[in-house]
Formats: C-alpha cells, sequence, structure tokens
C-alpha cells in the first residue's frame, strides 16, 4: 500500500519543479497594459493600420477574387448532427436565416487576420431564445490578446474591459501565433500588388494625356517661334494650318505598337496573375499563356476545392460557437453544425440487387460504381483480363482412333467408335509412367508416337487426355532435361 501511494506522489512531485500549469516566457506589460503593438512588417513598411487594409477591396480584381471564395463558402450546405430533435430543426431556423452574415463575417478573418462578431438575443414566439441580430463590429475597436482574451476599448473614453467570448461575443482568427495575436491578414499579402497596380494605372493615364493625341511639330528658318507656335496651336482647335514653303510642320505620335503599351499590358498582366494566384491559389492560364488544358483545368478545380476546405475549417468554429450558445441559453443537448455535402448512403436494396447480378456473372463497368455508390476516379482498380487457359494443339483437332486406323474402319464407324468410347472409364498412365514417357521423348511427336506404342487399345478420350498431361510434363521439365535424366 506504501508503494502505490510513493507512485502517486511521484508525479506531483515532478510538476513541482518550475512553473508547469502556467507560462513563464511571458511580456505581463503587453498581456495586461496597453495596447500591443501590431508586428505585420507589411504593414509596419506600409504605416498603414490593419482596418485601414479595406480600402483594396475596391480594387476590381481583388474584389472579384475574394468574392469567388466568399460565393463558394455561402453556397456550401450545412447540417446539424443530431438530426432528429426538435431542438435541430430550431437550430436549423436560426441558421438558415443568419448564416450569410455569420459565414461572411468570419471570413473577413482570412482578409484582415481576425475578426469580432456580436450576437443579440431574443424570445421567439416558439418559446425558446433565438437570435435578434448577430453581424461584425469594427475590429479596431477590439484587441485579441495572446493568451486567448479579448479586449473592448471604448472609443474616447479609454475605458476597456474583457468581453464574453461564450455567448455575446465570436472571435475568429487566422493562422495567429503567440507573438502576432492579431492573426494573418491576406490583403496584407496584397498590399504592395494593389499599391503598384494603383500607381501603374496613374502613370498610364499621364502617357495618355501626353501622347494619346499628337504633337505638332513646326519648324522655322528664323528664330523667332512666337507665330508658329500660335499657330499650331490654333491647328489644334480648327485642324487647318497654313505656313510658307520654306517652313516645316510635322506631326508626333506615339507609335500603336510602341515599347511603352505592351510595356504596361505585361506589366498589368503579372499583376492580375499575382493577385489571382494570393486569393485563389492558381488560375486557370497560370503559366500557359492563355493556352490551357484539360489538365490544368482539374489541376484548377482542385486548388479551389482546397481552398473552399481551408475557408470551412476557418469559419466552422464560429459557427459551432454559436450552435453552443444557443444550446445553452435554452437548455438543449449539445448539437454540431457541419460544413459540406453529406456523404452518400448505401443503397440496401441496390446493393444486394447487385451482388445477385454479380454472383449469376453480371459485371459492372467503373463508371455504375462511381455513379452509383459515389465513388471517386482512382478508387477502383482496373479489372484484371483472365488468361485463357493453354490448351496443347499438338494433335490435329479431328475425330481420329488409333484402334480404329488398324482395324481400317470408315469415318462413319470411327464416329460411332468415338461416342461410345466417351461411355467408358478413361484410363489414366501414373506418374513415373508419364515421366518415363517424357524422357524418352525429344519432341511433341514422337511423344504422341510413344504414348501410341504405350496405348495401343486406347480410346480417343483416353489418348487425348494422357497425351495433354505428358506434354504438359515435358513443357515444364523441358525435353532435352528430361531426356538427359536430370
Amino acid at each position: 500500500m506504501a508503494k502505490s501511494k510513493n507512485k502517486d506522489k511521484a508525479p506531483k512531485k515532478a510538476l513541482s519543479y518550475g512553473n508547469l500549469y502556467s507560462q513563464e516566457a511571458v511580456t505581463q506589460f503587453l498581456i495586461n497594459f496597453g495596447r500591443q503593438p501590431d508586428t505585420d512588417e507589411v504593414l509596419r513598411k506600409a504605416g498603414i493600420a490593419r482596418h485601414k487594409l479595406k480600402v483594396l477591396l475596391d480594387d476590381d480584381e481583388i474584389a472579384q477574387a475574394v468574392e469567388t471564395r466568399i460565393d463558394a463558402l455561402l453556397a456550401t450546405p450545412f447540417r446539424i448532427e443530431p438530426s432528429d430533435t426538435n431542438e435541430a430543426e430550431l437550430l436549423n431556423i436560426e441558421l438558415k436565416e443568419w448564416f450569410f452574415e455569420i459565414a461572411s463575417g468570419s471570413l473577413n478573418a482570412l482578409l484582415f487576420g481576425y475578426s469580432v462578431q456580436e450576437a443579440v438575443y431574443e424570445f421567439k414566439p416558439d418559446g425558446y431564445v433565438g437570435l435578434q441580430w448577430i453581424g461584425e463590429k469594427p475590429m479596431q475597436w477590439f484587441e485579441p490578446k495572446n493568451d486567448g482574451r479579448l479586449i473592448y476599448r471604448q472609443d474616447g473614453t479609454g475605458r476597456e474591459h474583457e468581453v464574453d467570448q461564450k455567448l455575446k461575443f465570436f472571435l475568429t482568427r487566422r493562422k495567429a501565433s503567440y507573438e502576432q495575436p492579431y492573426g494573418k491578414a491576406l490583403l496584407a499579402t496584397l498590399y504592395w500588388l494593389f499599391f503598384f497596380k494603383q500607381n501603374g494605372f496613374k502613370f498610364w493615364a499621364k502617357f495618355l494625356e501626353r501622347f494619346g493625341t499628337p504633337i505638332l511639330l513646326g519648324k522655322v528658318d528664323t528664330t523667332d517661334t512666337g507665330d508658329m507656335a500660335e499657330a499650331l496651336l490654333n491647328a489644334h482647335a480648327q485642324s487647318v494650318l497654313a505656313v510658307d514653303k520654306e517652313d516645316d510642320v510635322q506631326v508626333l505620335t506615339a507609335g500603336s505598337n510602341g515599347t511603352a503599351g505592351s510595356s504596361f499590358d505585361m506589366f498589368h498582366t503579372v499583376l492580375i496573375r499575382q493577385i489571382q494566384k494570393v486569393v485563389l491559389g492558381q488560375t486557370l492560364t497560370s503559366g500557359t499563356d492563355g493556352t490551357g488544358s484539360r489538365a490544368l483545368g482539374e489541376v484548377h478545380e482542385n486548388v479551389r476545392q482546397d481552398k473552399l476546405k481551408s475557408d470551412m475549417r476557418l469559419t466552422a468554429p464560429t459557427l459551432q460557437a454559436v450552435v453552443d450558445a444557443l444550446c445553452l441559453l435554452n437548455g438543449w443537448q449539445e448539437h454540431k453544425i457541419i460544413l459540406g455535402e453529406k456523404p452518400k448512403t448505401l443503397n440496401k436494396e441496390q446493393a444486394e440487387r447487385d451482388a445477385s447480378l454479380f454472383a449469376s456473372g453480371t459485371r459492372f463497368t467503373n463508371k455504375y460504381y462511381m455513379r452509383e455508390y459515389g465513388f471517386q476516379e482512382g478508387d477502383l482498380a482496373e479489372p484484371q483480363t483472365q488468361q485463357p487457359v493453354p490448351q496443347f494443339t499438338a494433335l490435329p483437332q479431328r475425330a481420329f482412333s488409333f484402334a480404329a486406323s488398324v482395324k481400317n474402319l470408315s469415318p462413319a464407324q470411327q464416329e460411332v467408335e468415338e461416342l461410345t468410347d466417351g461411355q467408358g472409364s478413361i484410363e489414366l498412365l501414373s506418374q513415373r509412367q508419364v515421366n518415363q514417357l517424357v524422357q524418352q521423348s525429344e519432341t511433341p511427336e514422337a511423344l504422341a508416337f510413344n504414348l501410341m506404342q504405350l496405348m495401343p487399345g486406347a480410346s480417343k478420350t483416353s489418348f487425348t487426355t494422357n497425351l495433354e498431361r505428358a506434354l504438359y510434363a515435358g513443357d515444364v521439365l523441358g525435353y532435352v532435361t528430361a531426356s538427359g535424366g536430370k
């Protein structure tokens, strides 16, 4: 008994050496006092606050790529498990009404690093507590701490307090770490692409303003160019110009295939591809110069599915937190929300029918199994073709009988002999006789002749059976090896 007590004290004694129940490498000043600085290098170099990244969503290419991911998430079906309870029906009603707000608000954590939503409850006519409103609040009002707390700071008052994250507020973070509790913002990665894209358009607008209309160049023989300049200015408005025969006027325009235009097109195309790669993971024409292919399209679709699964994993905890809050307020049992298509269940009657058909000899193709049972490409192995059983054809395929040949029977009589032979028993040689026969023969013809000498009165069936046995033994052992006695 004393020995067991010592075992119980051992782990407690081990835990007494140091702060094993709490974090030791912490900075208490940053946790308890003041707002922790944003350590994102992109935001620091750009000199902007995290919530100011919202301006990037005004760009057409970024907005479209982001909308693609949001639309894919909002189109994802969901279900409540267990689904056969009255509480599940009520939860479905609440989530169908507020799924757009909760899912889109949670996905903003992908763009800005974190997002905070607040819920307001009310009593429903059916006698339960439901959602009156839920939505995202400005992220700059809140500060996630690296110990999991969420701090709310009231504007203008300087007051701050920790908020409840179980019923009232719901925090979503993306790739948050102890050093960076604010998470990793996808729009921060896009900032410099957005910066160069916007400034590139400004440069292009200035270029078109300067070179989009032709420039008139006038040459005069005298040093007084005032009259020529005034005439050229009037020519821009009237499109008519009269000069002396000794003067010269030329039109300067930027070529349609000039280097400036093609360089801008290349610059703009590269930026668009980079934006699409960052947000969508890959574009259909990435690296193919617009040619595309079926294989590349399949890869593109797989990448989109991976991004969708990532977004589902990001938003699922927040949706589950809302479900848990409703269950807690109403005293319901725990329910789980599951995103994605419901797996296809097995139709027992169809499976039994197909098993019976398969036993009767019916064979189905892989396309049938993929369509009816939900298998994916590569799940089913290719059917193996059965190799035909080798048949020995050393003897001609005709009705014959060595005994009939000796008796000089007619073909009709030989056929009658063969029919009667099939009714008798088959005489088989012993294994020793077969081995001796193979050793005495070097060719299939010699083997047949020696067998005829050994069984002169054998029927066709007996002779053919023994010949096939001997031919098989000779094929395995080899005629030369057998004749050498090895």
